[in-house]
């Protein structure tokens, strides 16, 4: 099965926007709806510098379009993930297409910007973990035994012990590297079995855990409030909004707590309460509803939030970021201390022997 998605994956690799042009594409595609041209021109006038196989493509988004398909089964076909063809999917109900697509390519700019920046964090650190790594391996293969036959030839019972601390901090490195494969392994198998649980169980586990809680939060506002705003500004009503987000099937989290409020106002509760008792929101998201719903700006005041959160994330990734490259060297510090220690404790060893 694993096999059959990666040949499937790879044969697809040339008939899709690779992830670090997306955010491009998108304005681009923006900039043309914004100054008249039809959806497909635009399309077909971007895809010979985003697609390799632009040809095939063409043909393919041609035939969709035929088809009367929507144009969500478009971005799909280039490879968009999910996260961006729901607002893709919404917006050919309010039709803000433009809009939605500028947006879309400002979020994905973010995305790609704090992918590079971990990168370019991640590389140097990664780099002097390999050298200390081989540096450690040559140390057990080479310096340990010769240290081992030098010190075995005095008989010395301390000997004995400062061998064992060295072989111990020689194997740092490969003791890290273990326990964090290890974590991560744990980790995938259990998102996986996460994964087949039902969405309910899905949220109440993410807003629990004290880190990711934050994150999920503001990641589900986020998204509910951009989508749902947009549809209200655009004129749809708010139980038809709903509905819209109900029928989705790209976000199943949000089709779930959707589907919450619309039992909530249907038993006679408001939109602001619904939102304080389903408890899936940030703090302030309440107090944002309200004043909406008291201006009668609610649409424009969903969206504002969007994008008020959209910076808010900005910024706390930014701070995350920039905590991982100190405590890497950190490691790689304590890796450091380790190697001299290894390589002074038999030398200091043999000084008292003689």
């Amino acid at each position: 099965m694993l096999f059959k998605k990666i040949k499937a994956y790879l044969k697809r690799k040339d008939e899709t926007i690779p992830l670090d042009m997306q955010s491009s594409f998108l304005s681009r595609l923006s900039d043309l709806l914004k100054e008249g041209y039809t959806f497909h021109e635009a399309v077909t006038m971007l895809l010979p510098f985003h697609v390799k196989k632009s040809g095939i493509v063409i043909q393919k988004i041609t035939d969709i379009q035929k088809n009367g398909l929507s144009v969500t089964e478009v971005f799909k076909l280039l490879g968009f993930p999910s996260r961006l063809l729901l607002p893709i999917n919404l917006a050919t109900i309010h039709g803000q297409l433009q809009e939605t697509v500028a947006v879309l390519g400002v979020n994905a700019a973010i995305f790609e910007r704090a992918k590079k920046r971990l990168n370019n964090l991640l590389m140097y650190p990664l780099f002097l973990f390999v050298v200390i790594f081989l540096l450690f391996t040559i140390f057990r293969l080479y310096f340990l035994p010769n240290m081992k036959s030098l010190l075995g030839s005095r008989d010395a019972l301390q000997a004995e012990s400062s061998l064992a601390l060295t072989n111990m901090l020689l194997q740092l490195p490969n003791t890290f590297l273990m326990t964090i494969s290890a974590i991560a392994v744990l980790i995938i198998i259990f998102l996986f079995l996460l994964n087949n649980k039902n969405i309910k169980t899905q949220l109440d586990f993410y807003r629990k855990i004290p880190v990711m809680k934050s994150w999920y939060r503001l990641i589900l506002t986020r998204v509910f409030s951009r989508e749902l705003g947009g549809l209200i500004e655009s004129g749809v009503s708010l139980q038809k909004a709903l509905d819209a987000l109900i029928a989705q099937e790209e976000h199943k989290g949000l089709q779930y707590i959707a589907g919450q409020l619309k039992e909530k106002i249907v038993h006679g509760e408001t939109f602001s309460d619904g939102v304080l008792l389903l408890d899936y929101f940030t703090n302030d998201f309440h107090h944002f509803v309200v004043h909406g719903e008291n201006s009668g700006y609610l649409g424009r005041e969903l969206t504002l939030y969007s994008e008020f959160l959209t910076e808010r994330m900005e910024t706390k990734l930014s701070r995350y970021l920039s905590i991982i490259q100190p405590t890497l060297f950190l490691i790689l510090a304590i890796f450091i201390i380790g190697a001299y220690l290894a390589i002074l404790l038999p030398i200091y060893e043999m000084i008292n022997i003689v």
